[in-house]
């Protein structure tokens, strides 16, 4: 219900922003103006999801907004903790775009198409970084890449050294692979590697990395086959799958035999068909196999893989995407990877030129050892950034870095003082953008007016049970078709309560506010609407 008053009270609220320029005046509430573009802005005759039909009522409507909002206002309902911390969330998620630069993304959006149509065959090593370990690990890394480029074998020093522990069975490969499939900084390393070279040495979360490069193939589509499994590697499943191919040979339909043969019970009842894939998606034994057939309706003899038997048909090939059929979803996957801080902070970078933030670096020096976790919060009163009017002091920081032990906290504060700009930004972006502006003050009011109305309307019957039995009595004539206790209309007498006070409360509002309209502008109005 929420979001649904909500959504109405926001397109409402839109009004009051319409009429920054000059505009004629509609009706003032204690000489506070409201404007006729607010009015033919809400009720523009085109507009069907408003489905306003009679003038006079639109006219109310409009004044008793106007009223709730004074009231809400009055009431001190707009500075409440509650309503601050919701509007101070709502303005963080709607300051995201704002926080993303488009140029920077869009160059994103290029290189992850680009790598969506081409596969990278690859070898890695790997030398874990933990902690302190770092610098120990780079010098391991170094030192292995110094015996590559001697001519070392990399398959060998991939079992000798890596700490991908399946590279004592596999050498270190990985396949083939594209976009999204690897940390970024490994994808980028393997795609600007050319094939039959080492890469540089590559830093990811997880530690250091040499990659060999093998191969690079361009994508024609992503491969469609159907397959009959038969699980299971003993004697038995090998005659098992050899009847079924005797049987496929015979005659029999490839799509009758799957559902009556194949263990695969995912794909058995759509004739076998698996989700369409590129290289490295499945087991080798099998992508072998699938992709040497190339002819609708060919079907390869039986074969094994780690888990079982199988026979596999070509359906055909499924065709990639264009650009602008991808974008939304590469854009989605973009701001949810590694990748997606670039364009944050790129744009961050940008607004943060603008304010002019000063760090007082003596003030900071307390913080350079763990000794600053014994020193009362009371001693650390200097500022230790500005940020234009707003001053950041030291017990802010000694707050943050409370549960951060390290032996030189300072090591948190660029994480801090980014995290305090991007605050001090957001809660003055209504300021140099009126879009956001306009956003923030029709939610604003929408979350005001939602608690006038649960106070003054939406929450009375359960504070007034005893008034409401009344007004069931009252009118008990009016419920008798729908039943004749009161528990079995209580939905309906709580409704018809909750109309009837908000009409009186209304009433009381238009009785002590001096509303006065502008005779002219509703005459000419009412005749345009009419």
């Amino acid at each position: 219900m929420k979001k649904y008053v909500l959504g109405i009270l926001c397109l409402v609220g839109q009004l009051a922003l319409v009429a920054q320029k000059k505009d004629k005046v509609l009706f003032k509430i204690d000489k506070e103006p409201t404007y006729v573009s607010e009015f033919e802005t809400l009720f523009n005759k085109e507009n069907p999801s408003i489905g306003a039909s009679e003038f006079e009522d639109n006219l109310q409507l409009m004044v008793d907004y106007k009223l709730k909002l004074k009231q809400a206002k009055l009431e001190g309902i707009d500075t409440t903790a509650a309503l601050q911390k919701e509007l101070k969330k709502y303005k963080s998620d709607l300051a995201s775009p704002f926080f993303t630069d488009d140029e920077t993304l869009e160059e994103l959006l290029q290189e992850a198409y680009k790598r969506s149509l081409e596969q990278v065959k690859a070898s890695h090593i790997l030398i874990m970084a933990k902690g302190n370990d770092t610098l120990k690990a780079y010098k391991k890394i170094t030192d292995i890449k110094n015996q590559l480029d001697n001519g070392a074998s990399f398959e060998d020093l991939a079992v000798k050294y890596s700490e991908d522990k399946s590279a004592v069975t596999n050498k270190g490969d990985l396949g083939y692979f594209s976009g999204f499939r690897m940390v970024y900084p490994f994808e980028t390393a393997a795609f600007t590697t050319p094939v039959g070279q080492v890469s540089k040495i590559t830093k990811t979360r997880f530690g250091y990395h040499l990659l060999k490069v093998y191969d690079k193939i361009k994508l024609d589509g992503k491969l469609k086959v159907a397959h009959i499994m038969v699980a299971g590697l003993e004697a038995a499943k090998k005659q098992k799958i050899d009847s079924i191919y005797e049987l496929l040979k015979g005659g029999e339909k490839f799509e009758v035999l799957t559902k009556k043969f194949s263990d695969d019970k995912r794909s058995a009842n759509n004739g076998g068909a698996l989700k369409p894939f590129t290289k490295g998606s499945l087991p080798p034994s099998f992508e072998k196999v699938a992709f040497s057939l190339s002819t609708p309706e060919e079907y390869s003899a039986p074969f094994k893989t780690p888990y079982g038997w199988h026979i596999v048909k070509y359906l055909g090939k499924e065709a990639i995407p264009t650009f602008e059929e991808s974008k939304e979803d590469l854009k989605k996957k973009i701001l949810n990877d590694e990748r997606g801080t670039k364009p944050k902070e790129v744009a961050f970078n940008k607004i943060k030129e603008k304010h002019n933030i000063v760090v007082n670096k003596e003030a900071l020096t307390i913080f350079k050892t763990d000794s600053v976790y014994n020193v009362s919060a009371d001693s650390l009163q200097e500022v230790l950034i500005s940020i234009r009017d707003k001053k950041i002091y030291q017990k802010d920081f000694a707050k943050y870095i409370k549960n951060r032990k390290a032996k030189d906290p300072s090591v948190y504060f660029d994480k801090f003082k980014t995290e305090q700009t991007k605050d001090y930004i957001v809660d003055h972006l209504e300021e140099e953008n009126n879009q956001f502006k306009e956003t923030i003050s029709t939610y604003r009011n929408g979350l005001v007016i939602f608690e006038l109305m649960k106070n003054h309307v939406w929450d009375v019957p359960a504070q007034q049970p005893e008034k409401v039995e009344a007004y069931y009595e009252k009118n008990i004539e009016k419920y008798k078709e729908k039943g004749e206790q009161f528990e079995d209309v209580k939905g309906y007498v709580e409704s018809d309560y909750q109309d009837k006070i908000q009409e009186e409360w209304l009433a009381e509002l238009r009785a002590n506010s001096k509303i006065k309209f502008s005779r002219r502008q509703v005459k000419k109005l009412k005749k345009a609407y009419q």
